[in-house]
């Protein structure tokens, strides 16, 4: 019944955090935290349900409080030279994602490629035909990881 935001992983600017969140009992949705304007904008394969349940559970808050708590142990604002401020984080539901066609286990493929479109600056789009989003979304993974040096010997 709670969140659990176990992965914070920036960007190569270091302004972004790119974060999983799982949601229980089984799913995983997409957000991405923009530090300068302190933004969280959430991307969910499965529609609005997680980013209502996390509101209306006070879960946002205690995303906002941990998130503060590790820029000040990373010593964020020091290392900017900036006066610490309060983060006011603003939650943004992403209305035009692609969306899973069912409950089956996809929500992770559509994790990743969403990261993947955010960190390789394409935007995140909505596909012509949802139900066939996360075969291509699964072809695309495999052509990026047999196409790189992740490829096994």
């Amino acid at each position: 019944m709670c969140a659990a935001y176990n992965h914070l992983v920036p960007t190569f600017d270091g302004e972004t955090v790119l974060l999983s969140i799982h949601s229980s009992p089984n799913h995983w949705l997409f957000g991405e935290l923009r530090l300068a304007s302190m933004e969280v904008h959430i991307y969910d394969s499965l529609g609005r349900g997680a980013y209502e349940k996390f509101q209306s559970e006070g879960i946002f808050s205690k995303f906002e409080r941990r998130v503060a708590n590790y820029l000040d142990k990373i010593k964020y604002w020091a290392r900017r030279n900036i006066p610490r401020i309060p983060l006011n984080m603003q939650f943004i539901y992403e209305e035009n994602v692609p969306q899973q066609s069912s409950h089956l286990g996809d929500c992770g493929v559509f994790l990743c490629m969403f990261m993947e479109q955010l960190v390789s600056g394409q935007p995140i789009r909505v596909l012509i035909d949802p139900k066939n989003a996360a075969l291509e979304f699964r072809l695309r993974m495999a052509k990026i990881i047999w196409g790189s040096s992740l490829a096994p010997l």
